[in-house]
């Protein structure tokens, strides 16, 4: 049996996921576009290694403070919303189309992911 990369299971949880990209310990382990593209690979590098991870620390370390921690944050581009979640020893990031409902799909996968066994698979 050949086992999926997470992006391609999520892709499969909600299909209207433009994209996801899986970042663990500062690697991008998976980055994925499911639907055409708005910019060039370079730039979704650079949000998953810089600007993703510090975003994500930022509101972490607020949420962590008195408001037990954060969920996932989402962010509205010009052309799609963003939605970046903690998981395990890094973050999930998706790609969501701006006529699709981000959090209802936030919901859907934060669920999806803390179902996902500790040992399994990044």
């Amino acid at each position: 049996m050949i086992s999926q990369t997470l992006a391609k299971l999520l892709s499969e949880v909600e299909p209207k996921i433009r994209y996801v990209a899986v970042n663990q310990n500062g690697v991008i382990r998976e980055m994925e576009q499911f639907h055409a593209t708005f910019n060039p690979s370079d730039t979704d590098r650079m949000e998953e290694l810089v600007v993703n991870p510090v975003i994500l620390e930022a509101a972490s370390r607020r949420g962590n403070l008195d408001l037990d921690g954060v969920r996932y944050v989402l962010i509205c581009y010009g052309l799609q919303y963003q939605v970046i979640i903690p998981y395990r020893e890094g973050h999930v990031s998706i790609g969501i189309n701006l006529s699709d409902d981000p959090i209802e799909i936030a919901e859907k996968i934060t669920g999806y992911l803390a179902l996902q066994p500790a040992d399994s698979a990044v």
